[in-house]
């Protein structure tokens, strides 16, 4: 009898040492290449959300190893540093530096590959924003979550603009003459820039039915429309519209293809967004060339009518004169208005001022 236990008791410790041995053999899952998801990745291969949103890329975005990584670190345990790089976010982030004003977001991410996939994360973060991303490269397709939050002493206010003399404001006219010829009188120029601009704004508001008021958001994207004279209510402007802050002081508005439109009509009447009034990125990107620019505090904001290469406000007064002139003004204040013009693509003066103000 003792014999049999013995013989069942080295039965069991082989049979044991088997299964464990058989256990062992199973091969461990190896972890993919990373280099092997490097590459352009085309945009119906990219999914992407923007702060929860979801959003189509601007264009084709690549992934690359890291050059100045070293190659050594890192292959053991299949983490590598990465770079990832994508055309503009809406509505268009502001990254490093002011010109070009539409260059790629370029963020440096730590990937990690396990047996099926990569998933790396990466940041930006200024004093004027956080950029943060998180993705993963699985069989050919990029997935993208980013999450951006803007700093601002604009976010979360609503700034109304009135069409009236009383918002106009001269402070950076820098004229070069300090008088302008008209009608055998030398009129100071501050004085004609006021009497020339005044009834074009009025017909701007006529035309938008009460004053433009803008709130940029956290995310950079612009609660924007009309207080209406005749209802006091506040009407959105159609479409999608963003805010691009540049360094400087200088920031401009930016639509998608609705909101472009709906502006361009109304405002210029213009049924197209190819009119002087805006400059297409590509796609469904368009910006304003009317740049806003810091008060004296957070409680008032300014449009600058023109941009800081001073070719666009004149442009845009030609086109208008010549769509609406006719309809909109006297021929004595088109004369004015075009004459206007003139000092502007002369370089005679330089910005016309509209003041913002905080409303509640």
């Amino acid at each position: 009898m003792k014999d049999v236990n013995y013989f069942f008791l080295v039965l069991c410790s082989v049979l044991y040492i088997g299964i464990l041995s058989a256990c062992d053999d199973k091969e461990t899952p190896a972890i993919m290449n990373i280099e092997s998801v490097c590459g352009n990745y085309a945009v119906e291969q990219v999914k992407m959300t923007f702060n929860g949103v979801d959003m189509p890329a601007l264009g084709n975005i690549s992934l690359t190893l890291d050059a100045s990584y070293d190659d050594n670190v890192g292959e053991v345990d299949g983490s590598r540093k990465m770079t990832l790089e994508m055309p503009p976010l809406w509505p268009n982030l502001p990254v490093e530096g002011i010109y070009p004003a539409f260059e790629n977001i370029i963020v440096k991410v730590d990937a990690v590959a396990s047996s099926e996939l990569v998933t790396f994360e990466g940041s930006i973060k200024k004093a004027e924003y956080d950029l943060i991303v998180k993705g993963t490269c699985r069989e050919g397709i990029i997935v993208l979550e980013w999450t951006y939050t803007a700093f601002s002493k604009f976010i979360g206010k609503r700034y109304l603009f009135e069409f009236n003399k009383q918002s106009l404001n001269m402070g950076m006219l820098n004229p070069s003459v300090e008088t302008v010829e008209w009608e055998g009188s030398q009129v100071p120029v501050g004085e004609f820039v006021t009497d020339a601009i005044e009834p074009v704004l009025e017909a701007i508001g006529r035309r938008l039915g009460g004053s433009f008021y803008l709130e940029v958001l956290s995310d950079a994207s612009v609660q924007a429309g009309v207080k209406s004279y005749e209802t006091n209510d506040f009407v959105p402007i159609p479409g999608k519209l963003g805010f691009r802050n540049l360094n400087g002081g200088f920031g401009y508005l930016v639509a998608d293809y609705d909101g472009a439109l709906c502006l361009s009509q109304v405002v210029l009447g213009d049924f197209s967004v190819s009119s002087t009034m805006f400059a297409s990125i590509g796609g469904n990107l368009h910006f304003v060339p009317v740049f806003f620019v810091d008060g004296r505090s957070a409680n008032e904001l300014r449009i600058a009518f023109d941009t800081p290469l001073g070719t666009s406000f004149c442009r845009f007064l030609f086109q208008w004169l010549e769509n609406l002139g006719e309809i909109e003004l006297s021929v004595e204040e088109i004369e004015k208005a075009h004459r206007l013009a003139l000092l502007l693509q002369d370089k005679k003066i330089k910005y016309i001022h509209l003041l913002g103000a905080v409303i509640e």
